[in-house]
C-alpha cells in the first residue's frame, strides 16, 4: 500500500492568499478534489466533484474569501499549532505496518489520503469529526478543532485505512450490503484504531451510549442482520436522528447504533478467540458474529 498524502495545509493557505475566485476554484478542483473523484462517485457525487464537496459540507472555494474565512483561518492555525497536519503520515504508516504481514493478500496500490475541514452543524449528532474510506481513498473531516477531536485525528485515519483493506477484500456494494456486513466493517475499523492508539481514544459513536441505549440497539439490530441495501441499512447504522433528517423512517435505535454494536461484537470476538483485529479483518462477517456470542 502506497500512501499519497495530500498537503491540505498548503492548499488551504494558498486558497486563503489568493485574490482570484477563478484561481481558487481551479486550485481547489485540481489539488484537493481531483485525487478523490473515484471516492466521490462511490458516495453518490455525480459528475461534479464540487457539488459533492458542498453536499458533504466541505469548505469550498468561495468560503475562503467570504464570511467563513475567519473560521477557516482559525481552524488552520489551530491545526498548525498542534502539529496535526503532520500526524497523517505517522498514523497511516503505523496502520500500514500492522498489515505488512498480509501484504501479499491486499491488492491495494495507491491510497489518496487527506484531512479536510467541514462546516459544523450543531443540530446533528456527532462531536466534530468523521471520515470516508474505500479502496484507494481515505479522508478524515474535521468540523471542530478542540481537545476532543485533535487526539483522534490519528485513530480516525487508522479507522478509514482499515475500511480500505476490508472493502477491498469484501467489496462495499450499496445495493446489496447487509446490516451484518456494515456493522462488522465499522466494528473492525474502530477496533483497529483502538488497538493502535488505545481504547481511551475510541470515538463518540461508540462511547456516547448508556447501558439502556446499548440494550435497545442490541435487541433491535439482532433481529434484522440480514436486511440489505444502503437505504434500508443506514437507519440502523446512523440512528433515528440522522435517518429522520434524510427522510428515512426511524427504526427505533439511538444515534450511531450500528457503530457501537459493531464495535462491541468485534471486541467480544477478539476476547473470545485471542485473534488480532488485523487477523479478523480477513474474516467473513457471519463468522465474526457467530463466534463473538454477542447476540446469544
Amino acid at each position: 500500500m502506497k500512501l499519497q498524502i495530500i498537503d491540505v495545509e498548503s492548499i488551504y493557505r494558498r486558497l486563503l492568499n489568493s485574490a482570484s475566485a477563478q484561481e481558487r476554484e481551479a486550485m481547489y478542483r485540481q489539488e484537493l478534489l481531483a485525487p478523490f473523484e473515484g471516492m466521490m462517485r462511490i458516495y453518490g457525487g455525480g459528475d461534479d466533484p464540487l457539488a459533492w464537496a458542498k453536499m458533504w459540507t466541505l469548505y469550498t472555494p468561495e468560503d475562503f474569501d467570504g464570511e467563513q474565512r475567519p473560521i477557516i483561518e482559525e481552524m488552520v492555525r489551530r491545526l498548525t499549532d498542534d502539529g496535526a497536519w503532520q500526524r497523517p503520515a505517522a498514523a497511516l504508516e503505523q496502520g500500514v505496518a500492522a498489515f505488512a504481514p498480509y501484504a501479499d493478500r491486499i491488492a491495494l496500490d495507491n491510497i489518496s489520503c487527506a484531512v479536510v475541514l467541514t462546516k459544523h452543524n450543531s443540530n446533528m449528532p456527532g462531536r466534530g469529526y468523521a471520515g470516508f474510506g474505500c479502496p484507494g481513498f481515505l479522508m478524515v473531516t474535521l468540523s471542530l478543532i478542540d481537545e476532543y477531536t485533535l487526539p483522534r485525528v490519528g485513530p480516525a485515519l487508522a479507522h478509514e485505512l482499515n475500511h480500505n483493506v476490508r472493502f477491498k477484500l469484501f467489496p462495499f456494494h450499496p445495493m446489496s450490503i447487509t446490516l451484518a456486513d456494515y456493522i462488522i466493517a465499522e466494528g473492525l475499523a474502530e477496533s483497529f484504531a483502538a488497538e493502535l492508539f488505545g481504547e481511551e481514544l475510541v470515538g463518540y459513536f461508540v462511547t456516547d451510549f448508556n447501558e439502556e441505549e446499548l440494550v435497545t440497539a442490541r435487541h433491535v439490530i439482532s433481529g434484522v442482520l440480514d436486511v440489505s441495501g444502503f437505504n434500508a441499512v443506514r437507519g440502523y447504522i446512523f440512528g433515528d436522528t440522522i435517518a429522520a433528517s434524510s427522510g428515512l423512517p426511524k427504526v427505533g435505535v439511538p444515534d450511531f447504533a450500528g457503530y457501537a454494536i459493531g464495535y462491541h461484537v468485534v471486541q467480544h470476538y477478539l476476547q473470545r478467540t485471542g485473534q488480532s483485529v488485523v487477523d479478523a479483518t480477513f474474516l467473513p462477517s457471519q463468522e465474526i458474529i457467530a463466534e463473538s456470542g454477542f447476540f446469544e
